[in-house]
């Protein structure tokens, strides 16, 4: 019987690569259905104040989860060397260690979120006519972090495994679910905001009971048994090594995001609505891209575990043509439907529309970087080099951002010298990880590292 997992450690990497890609690229998609709904939904049916209420509310929920995130992505890492060595006990402390981090990390993250949700909107500017309906759609959005953290982590295991197609089975249903109830929340029973987000944890509910279900069942190393859920003393801090710089390094562009949108706020309502939109249709070119960086996570670790080098370096070039190709598609996309997609979000709305396509054209044209930087990040994860890659996002992405927003936006005051500080950002990071990357990767640099021959 064919196994519905990809292989990482031999067979063709170009092929596998994309069959590992392709179904982890439609779920990121579909994920992105959830907050897409949210938005058409908020901005047809609710009124101008939801659309703004759960765009300006957006960058903050992603930059608080983005730290657990990484937290998965060490998971990811451990595991994936674990099964390059064929270590079954190892195999299975991660994952459970990986589905208690995200019962524990969860459980902190609502409550802060809830606790916190008014003075962190009020940090960003955010306008008084806007703030009832961004507080409400955050406080209810962080009150379902639990089942979040727990899809998460245990699609991190799946993934690890070369098995993508499990979760996007699972996020097709669920985000049918989330549309309808979108739809039956704010149309039918006339709610706005609250309408949108309750409709989308419940779909986290139903993502979360799935993963749990599939991984009960898992006939190898991997198959998850709830008494034996613990943190492991000798996996946390294997996983938190890659992880927390890893979280740090997403938080940095959350808060790189947050700078923008604080930046964005200040241009009043209808600004936010059209950049809001815009924001969530890029965010389907980001997860496109992002898949790359996913993959060479998952290659690069697998094949170190299994001390296969010379697969290390063919899966970057791999994945950054990939980028190129994805990217290529995407820039047609803005030229040819950019005006026809605003419109989806805010009909009518000129201004919001006007607004709108200046992030569009500005930060999706120049996507590529964004893609090939990513590629970089996750293979110097996959080799153990998560901290580095860190400190170098810290530099270059939330570093130039801050200094061109205080510096020439300041001066200037106009969206596109805003945006303008997103490609730059990327430039300066690219650079860094490349020269990086291409130092740890010399056959001599390996062998020091990873102790061969001894």
């Amino acid at each position: 019987m064919k196994s519905k997992n990809v292989e990482m450690c031999s067979g063709s990497l170009f092929i596998n690569i994309i069959r590992f890609a392709i179904p982890f690229m439609i779920t990121g998609i579909l994920q992105r259905l959830y907050n897409s709904a949210d938005i058409i939904v908020a901005g047809r049916w609710g009124g101008e104040d939801a659309l703004a209420g759960v765009g300006a509310s957006g960058s903050l929920i992603t930059l608080v989860m983005d730290l657990l995130l990484g937290l998965s992505m060490g998971i990811s890492v451990v595991l994936g060397k674990a099964l390059g060595e064929k270590n079954d006990e190892k195999v299975a402390k991660t994952v459970h260690t990986s589905i208690a981090l995200s019962i524990i990390g969860g459980a902190i993250v609502s409550v802060a979120g809830i606790v916190f949700a008014e003075p962190l909107l009020r940090l960003t500017d955010v306008p008084d006519s806007v703030m009832p309906q961004a507080m409400l759609y955050m406080q209810i959005m962080f009150a379902g972090k639990i089942p979040a953290m727990m899809y998460v982590f245990g699609s991190a295991i799946l993934r690890a495994k070369g098995n993508t197609k499990a979760p996007m089975y699972i996020i097709t249903a669920t985000g049918i679910v989330n549309i309808v109830l979108n739809i039956l929340f704010v149309a039918g029973f006339g709610m706005k905001a609250d309408g949108v987000a309750i409709a989308t944890v419940i779909s986290q509910i139903l993502n979360a009971a799935s993963i749990v279900y599939i991984l009960t069942r898992e006939e190898d190393a991997t198959r998850l048994d709830f008494k034996k859920l613990k943190v492991h003393a000798d996996i946390f801090p294997e996983a938190l090594k890659v992880g927390l710089p890893a979280g740090i390094q997403s938080s940095v562009f959350g808060i790189a995001n947050v700078i923008i949108q604080t930046g964005v706020n200040g241009f009043g309502d209808s600004v936010i609505a059209g950049c809001s939109a815009a924001g969530n249709i890029i965010g389907y070119y980001y997860f496109c891209l992002h898949t790359f960086n996913v993959a060479a996570v998952s290659f690069v670790s697998q094949n170190v575990g299994a001390r296969k080098f010379d697969r290390v370096k063919k899966t970057v070039g791999c994945c950054a043509l990939y980028v190129v190709a994805v990217w290529i598609i995407e820039l047609l996309v803005t030229i040819f439907l950019g005006e026809f997609l605003m419109n989806i979000y805010a009909p009518g709305n000129a201004e919001a529309i006007r607004t709108g396509l200046i992030r569009m054209q500005i930060v999706g044209n120049t996507y590529v970087l964004c893609g090939l930087m990513e590629v970089f990040g996750g293979s110097l994860r996959g080799l153990g080099y998560s901290a580095s890659s860190m400190i170098m996002s810290v530099t270059g992405v939330c570093g130039i951002r801050i200094l061109w927003v205080m510096t020439v936006f300041k001066r200037i005051g106009t969206l596109e010298s805003l945006y303008m500080a997103m490609p730059l950002s990327w430039i300066g990071t690219l650079l860094m990880q490349a020269v990086l990357y291409f130092f740890v990767t010399r056959p001599k640099r390996l062998q020091e590292h990873y102790h061969l021959g001894h």
